[in-house]
């Protein structure tokens, strides 16, 4: 291992003061230079010229003008503050080492799941009505212990969630590029066995990345094998699930709802179906927005900026090099 000099870092980020006095303290010797416009990027990457950028993006902080940063000459690594990073698909540059920040915030996510599996299935958006118009009407629940959960991606957040739905009493079944074992899950399985496994659940709930080979993985098709009164959680990317296939599923009563945290368009436009389909949760892409979100993503920065230093490799390293 080789030390690296390391003078300047470029910080995109719509909020510097959210971590700038931390990371300043950490390396005193180190020049953080912070974009929070991002019409200023292409000018401040020429006149810093930095070799590691660390890049936040958010639902309205926009990722995809944060590619010109990963095609700059001068930038040796670049590290996203989140665990997509199809916003810089193709990659400009295949000399550059990027890593990314998938499993700061899994279990945080997962706690969310959780609570949207706990809303639809104890009928808490029936209530919620009945509330407004002040109805006193009493339903049943069937209780999760007996019922299916897959987990479609078994990574960082399906963990996590499996972990707490098995302490829920849930069968936990999920796919997984590689079928590996997981302590929280009864049978894991390879991606194609997703058609075998839909019939199966009383829950469905997608964690995986937009690729070619993933969107619209969820379609008209897909959804038909769904189990009747099936409940669907995205928690993932909107572009995993077609959305007017689902909009029409929901319609038919062939679902039993759905929590949705993303979507094809966000923010979600105010025409859309989705907005007053009554078994529908909706949250604006916030299932991971812990309350210090930001400096947890910036402590995974540091210790990367660390190992980076060092000649370490790298946590979440994509290996593009």
């Amino acid at each position: 291992m080789t030390d690296r000099q390391v003078n300047s870092v470029l910080v995109i980020h719509d909020q510097p003061d959210d971590f700038r006095d931390m990371l300043a303290g950490r390396f005193p010797d180190i020049a953080f230079t912070y974009v929070s416009d991002l019409d200023q990027l292409p000018a401040r990457l020429a006149a810093v010229n930095p070799q590691v950028v660390f890049s936040v993006t958010q639902p309205h902080f926009a990722g995809r003008p944060q590619r010109v940063a990963a095609a700059h000459p001068s930038v040796e690594w670049l590290h996203i503050g989140g665990s997509g990073y199809e916003q810089f698909l193709p990659w400009p540059r295949q000399d550059l080492h990027v890593s990314h920040s998938a499993g700061v915030l899994a279990q945080y996510l997962a706690e969310t799941v959780i609570g949207g599996i706990l809303a639809l299935n104890g009928r808490f958006l029936t209530y919620l009505d009945q509330q407004r118009q002040g109805l006193w009407r009493q339903h049943t629940f069937r209780s999760l212990s007996e019922q299916t959960l897959l987990i479609v991606g078994l990574g960082a957040i399906g963990g996590h969630l499996a972990t707490f739905a098995k302490a829920l009493g849930m069968r936990v079944l999920a796919t997984r590029r590689r079928p590996e074992p997981h302590a929280a899950v009864d049978r894991v399985y390879a991606p194609e066995s997703l058609p075998d496994l839909l019939p199966q659940a009383d829950v469905v709930s997608l964690h995986v990345r937009l690729a070619d080979d993933t969107r619209h993985l969820i379609n008209r098709k897909t959804l038909a094998l769904f189990k009747p009164g099936a409940l669907l959680v995205n928690t993932s990317r909107g572009g995993v699930v077609d959305e007017p296939a689902l909009i029409g599923a929901l319609q038919a009563g062939h679902l039993g709802g759905a929590y949705l945290d993303v979507f094809a368009t966000e923010p979600l436009p105010p025409e859309s179906p989705l907005w007053t389909i009554p078994n529908v949760l909706i949250t604006p892409h916030v299932s991971d927005s812990v309350s210090n979100w930001q400096i947890l993503f910036a402590d995974f920065f540091a210790e990367n900026l660390e190992r980076w230093r060092n000649g370490a490799e790298l946590r979440n390293d994509l290996r593009l090099g």
